[in-house]
């Protein structure tokens, strides 16, 4: 009963190759990739024998639209190297092998990235965007058919993403997953320092200016002059460095009881009336304000020192 058990047991653990693997040698072959695999040149029985040895590589397949024959002994030898145990070889005593496969190159492949990347980022209208890889990928070689591509970048904000996924299909068939490390280059004109600006100090025209920057790394910066003229810093500045929005703050334009001027439009006629504030405000706050003459107080919008605008 054991000596069965054993020989049951060898059964399932020996080599593939022990048990008689053919290979039948194709008087025609299409490689479909620049290494040449058994699966390409030759019918492999059985059918665990061809899932396991159909994709093993052999040499340079010939060049995209080329044709080479190669000697059955030849190609016999290359196997051997690559299947353990006993092989057993039929079929053809020549084998011709073409190219029908297109290449993809990596300048084609950073084409596609970048054309996508472009229309995803245009709302930014900044300059020079493109994924710089940090390896450039290889070039890649497809069957005949129609080709189609996904580009996927892993992060929501993808300004700060490090890689890209590019997915090639032919006639819908996945035949690429490529994932390309990197990053983004996209260039706006943003707000810098012109000299050491000190915390709490109010903006002015001539502490600033714009510069060309690339954008990734950058958090929230200042792309407007306009919206950094007159605003608060709430930390020291040094020279050179880039304004992000969270570095500033709107000075107080209106301080608690101060009187302010209520202004409310109906259509072209403005009335103007004055009133207390109610509370102390930044430029764009809503506040209430009580009106001197009626003693009522309503909402109004600060638009500016001592200005609030009001509806009557």
């Amino acid at each position: 009963m054991k000596k069965i058990i054993y020989a049951i047991l060898l059964v399932f653990l020996l080599p593939m190759g022990v048990f008689g693997t053919e290979i039948r040698f194709k008087e025609n072959a299409v490689a479909g990739s620049p290494m040449l695999k058994i699966g390409d040149i030759a019918e492999i029985l059985p059918s665990r024998a061809a899932e396991e040895f159909s994709g093993i590589e052999l040499f340079g397949a010939p060049g995209h639209g080329e044709q080479r024959c190669y000697n059955s002994g030849t190609l016999r030898a290359y196997i051997r190297e690559a299947i353990p145990g006993d092989v057993d070889f039929s079929g053809a005593d020549v084998v011709c092998v073409r190219h029908d496969a297109e290449m993809m190159g990596q300048n084609e492949i950073m084409t596609m990235v970048n054309l996508w990347l472009n229309d995803a980022l245009g709302p930014l209208q900044a300059e020079n965007v493109r994924f710089v890889p940090r390896n450039a990928p290889d070039n890649i070689s497809l069957p005949a058919g129609n080709v189609s591509y996904d580009v996927l970048f892993p992060s929501s904000d993808i300004i700060s993403s490090r890689q890209v996924s590019v997915i090639i299909r032919v006639d819908g068939r996945v035949r690429h997953n490529l994932v390309i490390p990197g990053e983004i280059q996209a260039f706006l004109p943003v707000v810098v320092a012109s000299e050491k600006l000190e915390r709490g100090m109010v903006i002015g025209r001539a502490h600033v200016r714009t510069e060309m920057k690339n954008i990734n790394g950058l958090r929230e910066p200042c792309t407007d002059i306009n919206e950094v003229v007159g605003k608060k810093l709430k930390r020291p500045i040094n020279i050179n460095s880039v304004l992000s929005k969270s570095d500033l703050d709107f000075p107080i334009v209106v301080e608690r009881r101060q009187i302010v001027t209520m202004i409310a439009n109906k259509g072209t006629l403005q009335i103007s009336t004055q009133g207390q504030a109610m509370a102390s405000g930044r430029e764009g706050d809503m506040i209430m304000i009580k009106n001197i003459r009626s003693n009522r107080e309503v909402p109004g919008r600060i638009i500016g020192p001592g200005l609030a605008k009001v509806d009557f």
